[in-house]
This record gives structure tokens, sequence and C-alpha cells, in this order.
């Protein structure tokens, strides 16, 4: 983590995040069985869309992964009444569209209070099942939107969650390829948008709050990281630096049914879903993992920079990494 770093030896550790637990049954089932399997780590609860019996079943089947508070802001309806946090919402009483969300807080009509009341609320509604919650991150990135990012780390000191996810980006540059400066000469509007975010990443590390070394994904990989999630994922292994990073997964289980509702919700990405859980289900996930010599953390062991590695399922024999 970038702040609260123990000393010792570096080594490379990954923590897997599920987000979205609570936007539908198919997620609700593929984040459950990949957090089971002991591939992800860590998972993103949407407070104002998750059962307490879902969230409870999901602490029991997965006892050592990190829950942590998905804040949400653009899906659903708030946990608020409507009428208390009028910024938040359209005329419905449903949570305003990101983009629309975005130019109200970036033109300042979006009130600190209410976001702080809302997602208040759904940090609370998490707790209130009766699991631990040691972490926060937002669905849609709204934590970075620059009129709620103050919001956000009030809402993490008023509840003392204080490690919340890191956006600053990873550029994985293996040798012999293009450099790091190339790749982002050729994506301009990538360049800027990195540059931000490790301006968001240095203001939450100055308020206090614990965050992972950054993210790394398939995108990040320079060159090009192959197709589907499982090349993706072992070019980010292949060139993972030392530290604690976060990778970031939305599976989905394809054979639980959906309602309308829910397919809105998961729109182009439900093929994606279903690729990234059969994946993370497969006996390569561990395999892979151990062959680059990552150990596989908790969110909560990666704020300390210590602790004990995930156990990783596979063909009926528990494997740990120390």
């Amino acid at each position: 983590m970038r702040a609260g770093r123990t000393a010792g030896p570096v080594t490379r550790r990954l923590i897997v995040s599920a987000d979205d637990y609570g936007l539908g049954a198919a997620v609700d089932r593929g984040v459950l069985r990949a957090a089971q399997a002991g591939s992800v780590t860590s998972v993103g609860v949407m407070g104002n869309l998750a059962a307490p019996a879902a969230v409870r079943a999901l602490a029991a089947a997965a006892p050592r992964a990190s829950l942590g508070v998905h804040l949400n802001l653009t899906t659903g309806r708030p946990l608020t009444p409507p009428d208390e946090v009028p910024t938040l919402v359209g005329a419905g009483g449903t949570f305003l569209p990101l983009a629309t969300l975005a130019v109200r807080a970036l033109t300042g009509r979006v009130r600190r209070r209410d976001v702080v009341r809302e997602l208040g609320a759904q940090v609370a509604a998490v707790r209130a099942a009766g699991v631990p919650v040691d972490h926060l991150d937002s669905h849609e990135h709204v934590h970075l939107i620059p009129g709620v990012l103050a919001a956000v780390v009030e809402v993490a000191k008023r509840t003392g969650i204080l490690a919340l996810r890191s956006h600053r980006p990873c550029v994985l540059a293996p040798g012999g390829g293009p450099s790091r400066l190339a790749w982002y000469l050729r994506r301009p509007r990538r360049l800027a948008a990195h540059a931000a975010k490790r301006l968001f990443v240095a203001r939450l590390g100055r308020a206090g709050l614990a965050l992972p070394d950054g993210m790394v994904g398939g995108s990040l990989v320079v060159g090009g990281a192959g197709d589907g999630p499982e090349a993706e994922w072992d070019a980010v292994c292949a060139h993972l630096p030392p530290g604690t990073w976060e990778l970031v997964v939305h599976p989905a289980d394809p054979d639980v049914p959906t309602s309308a509702e829910e397919e809105a919700r998961l729109g182009a990405l439900t093929a994606r879903r279903a690729a990234e859980l059969a994946a993370l289900l497969a006996p390569g996930f561990a395999a892979r993992l151990r062959r680059h010599g990552i150990a596989l953390v908790p969110f909560a062991a990666g704020a300390a920079a210590r602790g004990p590695a995930i156990e990783i399922r596979e063909a009926g024999r528990d494997r740990r990494r120390a």
C-alpha cells in the first residue's frame, strides 16, 4: 500500500477485486463462486442494491475475502429518501446516469451533504448485514469525480474505513517492446486521464487514506495482452512489479436467469463477465500465480502490506501461497 507500508522485503502481491455484488442474480452468483474458489480476494458490495441475506451468504462462503462498499451514485435508487438528496436524483427518484452526475458535479450542482448522506447510508446498510467492511471503492469510478471526491474522504473518516481503491494506473512495458513513453504518446487522452488519476491518488494519500500501489489490467500492457481474460492476466502477472496491486474483475454466471432490468444493467459486458468467471474458476488461474511468484492477498492484508495469502481451491485441493 502507498500509506502505512511496513518494513521488510518487497514482494509481488495481487488483490483480485470483484465489483458490483448486488447488481443482479447472475453477478452475485458469479462473484460468490469466484470468491468461494479463492480466486477473488476482495468484493465490492453495492449497499443500495444488495440484499442483506445475500451479503451474509457471501461472507459465509468466502470468510477470508475482504468485503468493501462499492459506493454507488449512478444505478438504482438511493437508500436516502430522494427529496433529502435532490442533487443526486432525477425526476423519478432514481440516480442520474454517470455523464449527467459528472456534469452536475463539475458545475457545482451536487451538494456535498447529499453525497455524504447517501454514501454513509450505503456503508451503514452493508454493516447492518453483520459483516466486517474493510475498504471502499466505487461504481463507475464516481469517487474520482472532483465534486464527489471530498465527500468520499469525509465518509471514509466518519465511518473509520480508511482503506480505499487506488486508481493509479500501472502501465506494464515488457522488455524489448515499445516504451511507456511511446505508448502514452500514441494515447494522449490516456496520458491526461492517468495524470489526473495520479493527482487524485496523491490527494487521497494526503488525507490519510491507505491505498494499494495502483491498478493493473490487460488494457495497460504495452504492446497488447492477447485475447480474452486468461491471456490478459497472464501478461499482467508476467510483468507485475514489486508492490501491492489491484486487478479489478466483473464476473457473472451466464447460467443464472436474469430479469430485463438486470440485462439492462449488464449491457454489452455480459459475454465478458461470463468469460472472466470461467477464467477465474479455471485450474490455470492458480498455476499462473505460482509460476510468476505472486502472492494473492485480500484488500485487508494488502492494507498493511502483510498477512497470509488466500487459498485457491483447484481440483479438490486447497493451495496456499505464503
